[in-house]
């Protein structure tokens, strides 16, 4: 990854972030606020692949444990795998398809959500999560797709990254 991509998707991070600290994230959908940046995180694995995934997961969930009341971590774990994992899709033999890339969003941002759970039980932590599971999820499944759908496209074209500038996925047979 080159430097001026680095400092390209630091800036669309902390755009995200400030969305999400914003009137924007004040938004609550059947009594859950939308987690922007996990969304993000998933929809740089797509564009940009594992690595980047996980790396923005990584800054990503820095950014959302500095303002939530999760133990300093937990976040940057949980994002970074969900961007690792959204960023497997170019390793399968998956056809090529918006479709495909919505649903794998969807999928890695409510099992973000489930796996952030697991690591609050493990640790011991009892949170408003785990009486609104189940529509936390769902939330995030919504969140997962609409950024895959809507603002994957959209970041491709204004930061010119994506598929282009890294060697072909296996997902072209």
């Amino acid at each position: 990854m080159t430097f001026s991509k680095v400092i390209k998707l630091v800036l669309l991070g902390v755009t995200f972030g400030v969305l999400q600290r914003s009137q924007l994230g004040t938004v609550v959908i059947s009594g859950v606020h939308p987690d922007f940046l996990i969304a993000a995180s998933v929809t740089f694995g797509l564009i940009e692949g594992r690595e980047a995934g996980a790396i923005a997961g990584f800054v990503l969930g820095l950014m959302a444990d500095s303002f939530t009341a999760v133990p300093f971590g937990v976040s940057s774990l949980v994002y970074a795998t969900a961007g690792y994992f959204a960023g497997m899709i170019e390793v399968t033999s998956l056809p090529e398809s918006r479709v495909v890339d919505v649903l794998v969003a969807a999928a890695c941002a409510g099992g973000g959500e489930v796996f952030l759970y697991a690591v609050l039980q493990v640790l011991g932590l009892h949170t408003i999560l785990e009486q609104r599971l189940v529509s936390t999820v769902v939330v995030q499944l919504i969140m997962g797709a609409i950024f895959a759908l809507l603002l994957a496209p959209l970041m491709k074209r204004l930061l010119r990254i994506g598929a282009e500038e890294r060697p072909p996925s296996r997902r072209a047979f």
